[in-house]
């Protein structure tokens, strides 16, 4: 028993001090500097024009880094003041990853 609680005290501290350090800055944000030579991979102004409005900016402003289209559905990865942000698209209705719009509990 003495040599069960003695590994564990060394054991445990060690799995503790191991991990990886997390950067400050969170690697998603590396997503948003792009190339001078970007080209978007698909143009869609009525998912610039949502996002523009959803964020208060200018369509000028969003560009779509990200995309893949289903049947009646899509996931898109946009940048707007270059935070990268995720959009769904269900049928031709587009909404923020994450948000539930049949939540109207306050």
């Amino acid at each position: 028993m003495k040599k069960l609680i003695f590994t564990l005290m060394f054991v445990l501290p060690i799995f503790y001090f191991a991990q990886e350090e997390k950067s400050k800055e969170s690697p998603t944000a590396k997503e948003c500097d792009l190339p001078k030579g970007f080209k978007e991979p698909i143009k869609n102004n009525r998912l610039k024009k949502f996002v523009a409005i959803d964020n208060r900016v200018d369509e000028k402003e969003v560009t779509i880094i990200r995309a893949q289209n289903g049947f009646g559905s899509g996931i898109y990865t946009v940048c707007v003041k270059r935070q990268p942000i995720q959009y769904q698209k269900m049928g031709t209705v587009f909404m923020r990853e994450g948000k539930n719009p049949f939540n109207n509990a306050k």
